[in-house]
């Protein structure tokens, strides 16, 4: 026998005022009965907002039928959780026409109370195990939700680690990041220490961050790769740190965020190291090419400062010669010194030639160097909806 506080709400409805006291009587040590002799009062103890686990129902209520009014009840509010209709045919239609209006169970009159009371117990058994059914499936949702979820949060930091591999600046990589913040909810700073340069700081919400947000970051960033106090998170690295002002500790999202951030912030550092090679590799071909441009002004000039000392030369030995009483011999000697001295004054100018060929060369390479870099940073990946992850 149940107690009172366990006892289940029973409606029953017969027209039958005497056959109804019967159940009543039969069934109230473990039931909690109401009775109603006819269709109108049934709906009005519903209209009481009495959470009946169970109604019994006489197939022929005066000129309506239970199995109309059951059917009447499928998608009304604050209805039995079950029916179980009776009548004084137990003919194949009549079970039919029970299984068609809803039921749970169908019995013929005249009915055995011992069976009654066993058929009712079995059918709030039947109840609580569609109970525990429907949490598990609820639960087992909620798992999967959360997962979904959490998918959906690693998705978007492995969305944020693939743009950040194709940013080129401090900026674009700020950019990138804080736009996963906003997506996220994520409330925070990120600064960046560049090789002998100034730090630079930005606030995802203002911009510019504040005076004490810069002094904490300069504070933490000689903590380890990942320090939490209360609900400030920091993540440091040699070249940048990322600092989330609202990770509240303990929850299954910052667990998710920490992960993903201990990602991003390598990704971020390793980034920015390129950055720092690439921008070296500029300024090294940036110099080079100024060198290579100097040493050929330094050997035209030479070359034509040497092209007129020959020709004065050349054009003073040939006066010379109206001038100076020379013999035949004296003459001849003098005319091979010039022939030689010319002839090597010729293969100079082959030299110089071939040194400008080497220098044009380098800087055609400097040139194309340039140019490849120019194109790495005008490709940038467009993703499309489609290609989001989760």
């Amino acid at each position: 026998m149940n107690s009172v506080e366990n006892k289940h709400n029973l409606l029953i409805i017969d027209d039958d005022i005497e056959y109804l006291k019967i159940l009543a009587e039969s069934l109230e040590d473990d039931f909690e009965v109401r009775c109603a002799s006819n269709l109108q009062i049934a709906n009005d103890l519903l209209k009481e907002n009495i959470n009946f686990d169970i109604a019994l129902v006489d197939e022929n209520i005066g000129l309506e039928k239970g199995s109309n009014w059951i059917k009447a009840q499928q998608n009304a509010d604050n209805s039995p959780t079950s029916f179980v209709l009776y009548s004084g045919m137990a003919t194949e239609e009549a079970i039919l026409k029970g299984l068609e209006c809803g039921v749970d169970d169908f019995l013929a009159k005249p009915i055995s109370l011992l069976t009654l009371n066993n058929k009712l117990q079995h059918l709030i058994g039947y109840q609580e195990k569609i109970s525990e059914f429907e949490n598990e499936i609820k639960s087992k949702e909620n798992v999967i939700n959360i997962s979904m979820a959490q998918a959906s949060k690693y998705g978007s930091c492995m969305q944020l680690t693939s743009k950040l591999n194709h940013c080129n600046t401090y900026d674009h990589i700020r950019n990138e990041v804080f736009s996963y913040f906003y997506a996220m909810g994520l409330h925070g700073c990120i600064a960046f220490y560049p090789l002998n340069e100034q730090p630079i700081y930005y606030s995802a919400q203002k911009g510019l961050c504040s005076p004490v947000e810069i002094e904490v970051m300069e504070l933490l960033k000689i903590k380890p790769r990942l320090y939490q106090f209360g609900s400030r998170t920091i993540f440091n690295h040699s070249q940048v740190s990322i600092f989330i002002l609202n990770l509240e500790q303990g929850t299954i999202d910052t667990d998710i965020y920490i992960d993903a951030l201990a990602s991003v912030i390598e990704c971020v550092g390793a980034r920015m190291a390129f950055i720092t090679y690439k921008n070296s590799l500029v300024s090294v071909q940036d110099k080079i090419k100024q060198a290579v441009n100097s040493t050929k002004k330094m050997v035209e000039i030479s070359k034509h400062h040497q092209q007129e000392v020959m020709n004065e030369i050349v054009q003073k030995i040939g006066l010379s010669f109206h001038v100076l009483d020379l013999n035949v011999e004296q003459e001849d000697y003098l005319t091979n010194l010039v022939h030689e001295t010319l002839k090597k004054h010729s293969q100079d100018d082959i030299n110089f030639l071939e040194v400008i060929k080497l220098l044009d060369n380098a800087l055609a390479s400097v040139d194309q160097l340039q140019s490849m870099s120019l194109e790495q940073e005008q490709v940038t990946p467009s993703l499309d909806d489609e290609d989001e992850l989760f």
